[in-house]
């Protein structure tokens, strides 16, 4: 017999006999099973057919299993339990997953995410690594790929089969030097955004054009750079200016030179949405469902302290 022959075997016959040997009764088996007695009684002639022996004696109190049945179901209970082990959900022990995930990610979010995230992962997940990497035009390639577990980035926008989360929302701001002309203000005009020297910070994937026209328009772009470093070099020691987010005041390698002043326009700036990205493949493996409720857990935490710092430093002028 070969696996495609179980084809013509009716397994479920396996769980009414295991019911037979552990209650020794036609009756009970059929009541445990949500069977009618007939029914019960039927599956036995069908069991007996199968194995070709009478499996059980009828006695006045009870059934009383022949020697092949007690043989086959020692067999069967390492069966049945290798079946429920195949079939029942998986239970993860994060302190017993060995995997290493690999997430391609925007450089802002990086700047807050990553230590936190490594500091999780040594407390609760020792097995678990990581690779980082910057987010590239190709990411999204590597992503349908397999070659990527993750990518965070700012927008809405994915392809089919990609699935997403939202972590983080914020409204893009004006990031400027402490020292900038600008930055004691409140809010900052288009006609005032319009006459600073900008740094263009490129994010590979992001639909620019969900942002007003104004804002990306008639700048005068003096610097156009992926590097975050690079960026934040440009605003703080020659005073340009760029759009970004508040969390980079609070987070970034440069956070104390920082300041954001929020737009001041009749056509509302819109949120931009933190998405997490991941293929369809992985959507329902265990380690990886993990993993992403690990991550939305720690942005949760981050945006919650982010908000608790905006007060401090509101109250304190």
């Amino acid at each position: 017999m070969t696996p495609d022959d179980l084809s013509n075997v009716d397994l479920r016959l396996l769980v009414v006999f295991n019911a037979l040997m552990e209650e020794r009764s036609v009756t009970r088996a059929a009541a445990r099973l949500g069977l009618s007695q007939p029914a019960a009684s039927r599956n036995l002639r069908q069991l007996r057919q199968l194995f070709g022996d009478d499996l059980f004696i009828r006695q006045s109190h009870g059934l009383a299993p022949s020697p092949r049945a007690e043989q086959l179901h020692q067999q069967l209970k390492l069966v049945l339990d290798d079946i429920l082990r195949l079939v029942s959900p998986v239970e993860l022990d994060p302190k017993k997953l060995r995997r290493r995930f690999r997430i391609s990610v925007i450089d802002p979010v990086s700047q807050g995410l990553i230590a936190p995230l490594l500091g999780y992962l040594e407390e609760h997940a020792p097995g678990v690594s990581l690779k980082i990497q910057n987010l590239e035009t190709h990411s999204m390639d590597a992503l349908i790929a397999g070659q990527l577990d993750f990518i965070i980035n700012f927008g809405d926008n994915a392809p089919a089969n990609i699935h997403s989360r939202i972590l983080f929302q914020n409204y893009p701001h004006c990031l400027m030097s402490r020292n900038h002309p600008l930055a004691g203000q409140k809010s900052i005009t288009p006609q005032q955004y319009a006459e600073q020297n900008h740094v263009d910070f490129i994010i590979p994937g992001f639909l620019a054009e969900t942002l007003p026209d104004w804002i990306l328009n008639d700048r005068r772009v003096g610097l156009e750079t992926n590097n975050m470093m690079t960026a934040l070099n440009a605003i703080c020691d020659r005073q340009y200016c760029m759009i970004g987010s508040e969390m980079l005041t609070y987070l970034s390698p440069r956070a104390e030179e920082l300041c954001c002043v929020p737009f001041a326009s009749q056509e509302p700036v819109p949120k931009v949405n933190t998405r997490l990205l991941w293929h369809r493949r992985y959507h329902e493996d265990a380690a990886h469902r993990w993993f992403r409720s690990v991550i939305h857990q720690l942005m949760e935490e981050q945006a919650q302290e982010l908000d608790s710092l905006r007060q401090h430093r509101l109250s304190n002028g």
